[in-house]
């Protein structure tokens, strides 16, 4: 058993490890993985190396090529992020409609605690405090996404990982949208504490379009950070 759990620190480890790698672009976009060589270099062996591969890989920060071995997964088109944004305003716009419907009245509170948390953190100190920014971003949106009532819907949301490609895009970019993040956070908290649905569902697509927009510059059919 005490063998079982050591394994599980490990992989554990090594994923965090890949993982800060990826989205600190020292595993680049594109970049083909050599197991032996990148356990060598992290000074691990290949088994919980292939472990966290295999979960990278159902995050879509990796991807596994048969006879190829595993890539760094590319930096989504701007038609992809365009799809992504959509599918959230559909499955958020879901979730707020059924907040209101069910008359969901403390869920604000919750969203207002999270929103004061993003606004106190200082995303200029490191891009470690920006990740910190965007996963606290993660919550508030998972928040809407549960508080809507339906664990089929949000478990799909989840799967997106919608949050884990934004993430991507800040190293190169080195600032986050915080002031507008968080006015437009409080735009949706306020619509949802009137029951305001038909505002509810304008601040919830102009928050995601708008993040997009503020976040990603077009160059040719790629995406990178500006």
């Amino acid at each position: 058993m005490l063998r079982k759990e050591s394994d599980q620190e490990s992989t554990t480890h090594v994923y965090r490890i890949l993982k800060e790698m990826i989205f600190g672009w020292k595993l680049e976009p594109g970049e083909k993985i050599n197991i032996s060589k990148l356990a060598l270099k992290l000074n691990v062996s290949t088994i919980p190396l292939r472990e966290a591969l295999s979960r990278l890989n159902s995050e879509k920060l990796v991807v596994l090529e048969r006879n190829k071995g595993y890539r760094v997964s590319d930096i989504l088109t701007e038609t992809e992020m365009k799809d992504l944004s959509q599918a959230r305003i559909l499955f958020e716009g879901n979730a707020v409609t059924a907040i209101i419907r069910n008359n969901n009245a403390g869920i604000y509170r919750e969203l207002i605690e999270i929103t004061n948390a993003m606004s106190s953190i200082n995303t200029e100190e490191s891009y470690f405090k920006i990740l910190e920014f965007v996963q606290t971003d993660e919550k508030f949106h998972s928040k809407i996404m549960e508080a809507g009532g339906n664990p089929i819907l949000f478990e799909a949301y989840t799967r997106l990982y919608s949050h884990l490609h934004i993430a991507r895009f800040y190293h190169s970019r080195g600032s986050v949208d915080k002031t507008e993040a968080v006015g437009e956070h409080f735009e949706i908290i306020e619509a949802l504490k009137t029951r305001d649905l038909y505002r509810a569902l304008e601040a919830v697509d102009a928050h995601l379009n708008g993040s997009r927009e503020r976040l990603l510059a077009v160059s040719g059919d790629r995406i990178y950070p500006g």
